[in-house]
């Protein structure tokens, strides 16, 4: 169980286990007629129920009709369209903290700027690297200097997809300079992957 959200605490509809609230994925009854929908950021208004962020959870919830009997209403629910829903929110949510991160100058993009940052010469010490899932050349010799540093490496998406993102034709690196950010992309990146696995 994650030590700092211990004092909120929610069980998970899938496997029944208990874990901080900001672990669970919060799934809502939105529209007219009613939906299930994934709250990835909890913000919705009204009643919710908590899944952990993982194909097997939500089948295990959609098997055993919690979420319609939590949520009192009978819509139907594919354990497949509910995990992809919910993926792709936080797919959504990895670009949006690495854009923010962009434009706070908290992500060194590209090996030069990587090399860079590895080295301590920025004014910014290396939290997380992000490589793209199709990276040659220098991707080991780099993530093989960010582990020495005690630092994560994540892979996420290919080159055209990550270079896409901030105007480029291709990108296979990004050095991610913000413990926050480099925490907060680690879990949704770690949630879309687990919910696709299976789906």
């Amino acid at each position: 169980m994650n030590e700092s959200v211990t004092q909120s605490t929610r069980s998970c509809v899938g496997c029944r286990q208990k874990d901080g609230r900001e672990v669970l994925l919060r799934f809502v009854a939105d529209g007219d007629p009613p939906r299930f929908a994934p709250d990835i950021r909890r913000r919705a208004s009204g009643r919710g129920v908590s899944v952990h962020p993982r194909f097997r959870c939500v089948e295990a919830a959609v098997q055993r009709g919690a979420f319609r009997r939590a949520l009192d209403v009978d819509a139907p629910a594919s354990a497949r369209e509910l995990s992809r829903s919910a993926a792709a929110q936080y797919e959504r949510r990895a670009q949006g903290l690495l854009l923010a991160g962009w434009r706070a100058k908290h992500l060194a993009l590209g090996t030069e700027a990587v090399r860079e940052a590895l080295s301590g010469s920025s004014r910014h010490k290396l939290e997380l690297l992000l490589v793209a899932s199709d990276a040659e050349g220098d991707r080991e010799e780099l993530t093989q200097a960010a582990t020495r540093l005690g630092r994560g490496c994540l892979v996420w998406r290919n080159k055209q997809e990550l270079g896409a993102l901030f105007g480029r034709a291709l990108l296979s690196i990004v050095a991610v300079l913000d413990a926050g950010i480099a925490s907060e992309l680690r879990h949704v990146v770690r949630c879309a992957a687990e919910l696709a696995e299976d789906s």
